[in-house]
């Protein structure tokens, strides 16, 4: 596995680039969970399976995918030989490289010939033709510089939306922004959702968590108690019930699950 950071001009909306090889004899379920980040896969090995948010009998088995915003978590198998690079975005940075809102990709991945046809099918197949990392990461950043360049911006008040949200990691409230972009309530949040995938409040709300799942990982805190409250949770309780809704488990179960890899194994 290699890990390297975008170039400077891409870093607003990219951050990071991991390229790995694995073989595995017996699958893998990862818990991934909704945050500020979404992945960009480009597949050099076997497919990789994705289970629905909403019905965990169900899943898609994709190559070189991109997903939309999540609201919840995702179970995700790796089996087989596989290989790739996988590019971490923003949410507003996927939407800029994806050329489009991303509404109707909430909570679910596309195949990323669905959206860009034989581009994908040539990138994919450039990318696994180079013969360094390096070079690899190179040319990524001449492809996402030059298609966030050329994409069509949200509205000012959406980008503005973003930014509060980001900036506060998720404590401004929806009626600030209603007030800091002019726009009714009901617009503001019709438009952020069409573009970025979740209302406002919800966006934030995954802010808040993301935060908060980062200091778990990293143990930077004295109690859950103390890290709710850092985090703008109002109470352990408010904390615990987050951790439900996102993560399907308690902050405890979580961490318990906490793989070599940095990632959160599921049964």
């Amino acid at each position: 596995m290699v890990t390297a950071a975008p170039h400077r001009s891409v870093r607003p909306h990219v951050r990071r680039y991991v390229g790995w090889w694995e073989h595995r004899t017996t699958p893998l379920y990862r818990r991934e969970l909704p945050s500020a980040e979404v992945p960009l896969i480009i597949s050099f090995g076997a497919s990789i399976r994705l289970f629905e948010v909403a019905d965990r009998t169900k899943s898609t088995d994709l190559g070189s995918f991109a997903t939309g915003a999540y609201d919840a978590h995702v179970v995700v198998e790796a089996n087989g030989s596989q290989g790739g690079i996988q590019i971490d975005f923003t949410i507003l940075g996927m939407r800029l490289f994806l050329g489009r809102p991303l509404a109707d990709l909430t909570n679910r991945g596309i195949a990323l010939e669905d959206i860009f046809g034989s581009d994908a099918r040539r990138l994919t197949s450039e990318l696994h033709d180079i013969p360094t990392w390096e070079a690899r990461f190179d040319l990524l950043d001449r492809e996402i510089a030059a298609r966030i360049s050329a994409a069509r911006r949200p509205a000012s008040e959406v980008l503005c939306t973003w930014k509060r949200i980001v900036e506060s990691s998720g404590l401004v409230t929806v009626r600030a922004l209603v007030e800091e972009t002019g726009w009714s309530q009901k617009h503001l949040i019709s438009q952020f959702r069409e573009h970025i995938g979740l209302a406002p409040k919800m966006f934030a709300r995954v802010m808040r968590f993301g935060s908060a799942v980062d200091r778990l990982r990293r143990k930077e805190h004295a109690s859950l108690t103390e890290l709710a409250l850092d985090c703008g949770y109002y109470d352990q309780a408010h904390f615990d019930r987050d951790f439900r809704a996102f993560a399907g488990v308690t902050p405890t179960e979580l961490l318990s699950t906490l793989g070599s890899h940095g990632g959160f194994s599921s049964e």
